[in-house]
């Protein structure tokens, strides 16, 4: 305001000083000369006031928190002042967003601080779906910073922060201070979030020269059950973090009562497989695939079984998903890698054997080293190993996992499809790799002689797979009339109770020696 007014008395001035300057050079001219003389007395006033005026309002824009910015026209002190109130103006905008980040953002980690984490977590609660709260804690992280020092630990607690701020999807991950660390999600597969944590947090970090190992502990609270606001449910996480701190660390507990017993049986599960892992409590079981064309057993299928000293054999399907989400299914892949190229190596050359790949086995790195390294050490040719994959494989994928798929079928390893026709683009699947064989689905085969048209789909899929090179092999068979079907449609080879159920090493050679097996009984049900 006291610019403009200073503008309007700078005109006024000017207005009369024309005047009076008219007056005194020409009094005979007056009436004429104060016309023109007012009128190009108000012109050059308002050339200088108008910028004025426009600095004035764009200065009390800036001061109400607007982001005003003049138009610089031509040179002079006019323009070079509105050059300077653009700079000021940006300059005052770049230190307000460096506060605001200051304010919102943990210094040290990058990370979203406590404030803005209840922001988000405040505004997650509205939308009034399932939401998962996880507060983690790092363990023995004290004593980290006390053996290698606090910029040790520092730079440890920001690697940390990069590996969950980018190995987590679209989790909101925030540092609540010190070593403890807040993870909001979506509330779906909450154990799976849990389990990734704890191994991105556990993965050891080399600092100057020295490597250092953290673990997590997590307490988890879901809402809305676990508490409506965020506040509440930070302190239930936290009460579920003592808990999980107080059995052990490196682990998580869940703030509700019935889901922490479910969390609490596969902790045990998971360590249990750990135990198995390193005291050789897996066994491996194969079942034998028929070769329809030549009436001999042709390869046997590697299973694998869980002996547990309590609770004796454990089927795959109780253990395997526990295997998979916690990634000991990579060490416990190898070694069923290993063992079955080993029980290959003792059979006759014309069988081969065929192992199941988890596609969390795809994901990591060294498959393929782990494969030449079986080969390697049983001396068993490539083209007596078979790996079979799911279409999970292809959906959690990418062209690095067709890569790698090529590079081993390059040296003579074959790979096979399992479970075909069960998973929605099984068809487009068979453009993108070369399988060497199709495994029918078992659903298929058990209504092959009862639904219409499962006949019809079975020879569509022998069909097609024979007019890619691909040989067939139908899972699940038990019934002499399934089997005769088969073989009108031309099936390659057939997998079930019919013929044998998976049996021990020991038993495998017991049948291999037997040189004329019950084979006939089943050719002539065929």
């Amino acid at each position: 305001m006291r610019i403009l007014l200073a503008a309007k008395t700078i005109l006024l001035c000017t207005t009369l000083f024309g005047v009076a300057l008219l007056c005194a050079l020409a009094p005979v001219t007056v009436p004429l000369g104060l016309g023109v003389s007012v009128v190009a007395g108000l012109w050059f006033a308002r050339s200088i006031t108008r910028p004025i005026a426009r600095i004035a309002a764009a200065a009390e824009a800036l001061g109400a928190g607007d982001r005003p910015r003049l138009k610089v026209e031509g040179g002079g002190e006019i323009g070079d002042l509105a050059r300077s109130f653009n700079r000021m103006a940006d300059g005052i905008a770049g230190r307000e967003r460096n506060i605001a980040d200051l304010a919102l953002t943990d210094s040290l980690t990058g990370l979203p601080n406590r404030v803005l984490f209840h922001e988000h977590l405040t505004f997650a609660l509205r939308t009034h779906r399932p939401v998962a709260m996880l507060c983690v804690d790092l363990d023995d992280f004290q004593a980290i910073n006390a053996t290698a020092g606090a910029l040790a630990g520092d730079e440890m607690l920001r690697r940390i922060a990069d590996r969950l701020s980018t190995g987590l999807g679209n989790c909101f991950v925030a540092r609540l201070g010190g070593d403890a660390f807040a993870i909001v999600g979506d509330g779906e597969g909450i154990e799976r979030l849990a389990q990734r944590v704890i191994e991105l947090v556990g993965m050891p970090v080399t600092i100057d020269g020295a490597v250092l190992t953290a673990g997590a502990s997590i307490g988890i609270a879901m809402a809305p059950g676990d508490g409506e606001d965020s506040a509440s449910l930070l302190d239930h996480a936290e009460q579920a973090l003592r808990r999980a701190q107080a059995q052990g660390r490196h682990t998580f507990c869940f703030f509700d009562d019935a889901l922490n017993d479910r969390a609490q049986v596969r902790s045990r599960l998971e360590s249990d497989l750990r135990t198995a892992l390193s005291e050789g409590h897996f066994q491996l079981h194969f079942q034998p695939l028929f070769d329809l064309s030549n009436n001999r057993i042709g390869s046997f299928e590697a299973l694998l079984r869980w002996n547990h000293p309590a609770r004796g054999m454990i089927a795959p399907a109780d253990f395997v998903p526990v295997a998979e989400e916690s990634g000991l299914i990579v060490e416990i892949g190898a070694w069923a890698l290993r063992e079955a190229c080993a029980h290959a190596a003792t059979w006759p050359d014309h069988i081969r054997v065929a192992v199941n790949v988890s596609s969390v086995q795809c994901r990591r790195p060294g498959l393929s080293e782990v494969v030449l390294q079986a080969l390697t050490a049983s001396h068993l040719t490539p083209s007596r190993l078979e790996l079979e994959i799911t279409e999970q494989i292809f959906v959690e994928g990418s062209d690095a996992t067709l890569k790698l798929l090529h590079s081993l079928r390059a040296i003579g390893v074959r790979i096979a499809f399992d479970n075909f026709g069960t998973g929605y683009s099984s068809l487009s699947h068979l453009q993108r790799f070369p399988f060497d064989r199709i495994k029918i689905d078992r659903s298929f085969i058990h209504t092959l002689l009862t639904r219409p048209g499962a006949t019809a789909i079975v020879r569509a899929i022998t069909d097609l797979a024979n007019a890619l090179g691909m040989e067939t092999t139908a899972e699940g068979v038990e019934e002499s009339d399934q089997l005769a079907e088969l073989r009108r449609h031309g099936c390659s080879s057939v997998q079930g109770y019919l013929f044998s159920r998976a049996i021990d090493a020991r038993a495998v050679h017991a049948l291999l020696a037997d040189e004329n097996p019950d084979w006939d009984r089943r050719r002539a049900a065929g």
